[in-house]
């Protein structure tokens, strides 16, 4: 039986947050010298004492780090915005310059409250400091941002890149809990669907893991119904008791990352103890890459990743399509097929066997955007975080296999 999936969500359910609201400026982004974005911080508040309507209450419930190397400075991205539309924090937001010259540091500060909450008698907002300058002003400006956390509250990083270990920014900010009050460290999130190289960022993810530092990746939350359904058609004891007959895998990918794929193959693996022994590529229009695991038993077993060129390419690259498990024992009662309901099951039923398999369609919506899963990833911590080192830790046995 496969375990480690959530059991807390109807069939297919994903779980998503609110709908997100607009913000609105408390005060608009203002420069400030370095060394005084406390004080001008505290200006803010007390100016919005006074003023008519709601009163704007400052409260924080956590630190978010946000690093966005093509992002506009001077406001909130969709991501922090949604932030600041559900959870009251104080945002700093690390803004690299695109240059080669090593200029100084840049400081703003602002405070955005939520459009939704404007009939409420206060309005609960997030502050929200840009620091923008050359790469190496970034680097050395890690005490001035340790001095920005604020004690006692957890303390995110959102990574908006490949997370390389040896970056010197990022070294120094997962550091940061290390030297301060914070007992629990930085926090990284990432996205692997951004990656320019999702098999190298991957294994990244798992070196920044295995050095001790807590990294949660939203491509992961956007495999949740798909786990949960492929786990389920396999509870009945008939389909049960033909688990050790499954030996060939299919799983379709919307070309462009291969994350969610990997992922996905990496929980699928280690819930039934497979073991990788090769991989080979094959070109052609799907750029189909063969994977060969051993079973405990030592039966073979056949993984099949597609990237399959579809018409539209989302917001998300690389989301799940559909998947198919099977056996090479016809009596074996093992045959699924799960495809997303957007794109339906023809390439995963052809073969001559459709009738005889489990069909079920995944109602997984396609480009969950990363506003949408980052509030319930900080507010859900630590509940998956366990199976995705376990899922990602195959994953990346998987990537090391020399590919032929």
């Amino acid at each position: 039986m496969m375990t480690g999936v959530p059991t807390s969500l109807p069939t297919g359910a994903v779980p998503m947050s609110p709908p997100l609201e607009a913000v609105v400026s408390l005060h608009p982004p203002k420069d400030v010298s370095i060394g005084e974005i406390e004080q001008e911080l505290s200006r803010i508040w007390q100016g919005s004492d006074g003023a008519a309507g709601p009163s704007a209450v400052r409260a924080a419930t956590f630190t978010l780090l946000v690093y966005e190397p093509e992002a506009p400075t001077g406001v909130p991205s969709p991501s922090v915005e949604a932030m600041a539309a559900q959870n009251p924090c104080r945002v700093i937001d690390l803004c690299p310059l695109v240059s080669d010259d090593d200029t100084g540091l840049q400081a703003q500060v602002a405070a955005y409250c939520p459009l939704q909450k404007r009939g409420h008698s206060n309005l609960i907002c997030c502050e929200y400091i840009t620091l923008q300058g050359s790469m190496l002003a970034l680097e050395r400006a890690t005490g001035l941002i340790s001095g920005l956390l604020i004690n006692d509250l957890p303390t995110y990083l959102w990574w908006q890149a490949m997370p390389d270990p040896n970056h010197p920014l990022l070294r120094s900010l997962v550091g940061l809990g290390q030297s301060t009050d914070l007992t629990s460290g930085v926090r990284v999130i990432v996205d692997s669907s951004i990656f320019s190289d999702p098999e190298i960022g991957l294994q990244q993810v798992r070196d920044l893991q295995a050095a001790g530092i807590p990294v949660a990746d939203l491509n992961w939350r956007r495999l949740a119904a798909w786990q949960e359904l492929t786990a389920e058609v396999f509870d009945p004891p008939e389909r049960r008791v033909a688990l050790p007959d499954l030996d060939q895998v299919v799983i379709d990918y919307e070309r462009g990352n291969s994350a969610q794929a990997l992922l996905f193959l990496g929980w699928l693996a280690g819930r039934l103890g497979w073991q990788p022994q090769s991989r080979h590529w094959e070109d052609g229009d799907y750029a189909l890459e063969h994977i060969h695991f051993q079973s405990p038993a030592g039966r073979p077993i056949v993984a099949e990743l597609a990237a399959i060129p579809l018409g539209e390419v989302g917001a998300v690259l690389g989301d799940l399509v559909g998947l198919r498990l099977d056996s090479t024992n016809a009596a074996a009662n093992c045959c699924t097929v799960l495809c997303s309901s957007t794109t339906g099951c023809m390439r995963l039923e052809a073969g001559g066997k459709a009738q005889s398999c489990h069909v079920e369609q995944v109602e997984a919506p396609l480009d969950q955007l990363a506003e949408d899963l980052l509030g319930p990833q900080i507010q859900r911590w630590g509940q998956q975080n366990q199976l995705y080192a376990e899922s990602l830790a195959v994953a990346a046995d998987i990537l090391n296999v020399p590919r032929t």
